[in-house]
């Protein structure tokens, strides 16, 4: 189900990667979690259902206090399109999203985006509002968004603070 279509020209955000396992963006202050390529929570690969992307690992994040906070989310998806780098693709990913990544890197040491052949499809927060059992995602091989069963397996990166790109949930 694709609904909505992709903005034409989008620049990437000016971004600073931090070593406790994060990325800024420098325009919408977001920070985002990076993720890895060692089997861990932060791992590329992992799959969640979208209730399982609240309960699980934005969950198991706020628990751990990761990076020194517990105020992770899925973003929504305006907040998640926003870090689509539209002169890319495959992935659809700004360098700092995407790069050193190798197996067995960690949060510290590389950041991974998911690429073809698995699908770099990831949550947002965002319910489809007339379809409520459909959730919005974003794909990073080509930044389009598309519309998912909830009950599907898909990747997440979460976000905290920042600037007002619409509400988390």
């Amino acid at each position: 189900m694709r609904r909505r279509s992709r903005p034409r020209g989008r620049r990437p955000a000016g971004t600073t990667t931090e070593t406790v396992g994060t990325i800024t963006d420098n325009n919408t202050k977001l920070t985002w979690e990076k993720q890895s390529a060692d089997g861990s929570l932060h791992d590329k690969d992992n799959l969640y259902t979208w209730n399982e992307a609240f309960e699980v690992h934005v969950a198991t994040l706020n628990a751990t206090n990761f990076a020194g906070h517990s105020d992770w989310r899925v973003p929504n998806v305006k907040k998640l399109q926003s870090i689509v780098n539209y002169e890319k693709a495959i992935p659809s990913m700004s360098p700092e999203f995407n790069n050193a990544c190798a197996p067995g890197c960690t949060v510290l040491t590389c950041s991974c985006t998911t690429a073809p052949p698995a699908a770099p499809l990831y949550w947002s927060s965002s319910t489809i509002a007339d379809i409520p059992m459909l959730a919005w995602l974003v794909s990073f091989f080509d930044g389009n968004v598309n519309g998912a069963f909830k009950s599907s397996a898909l990747r997440v990166r979460a976000v905290r603070s920042g600037s007002n790109l619409g509400s988390s949930q």
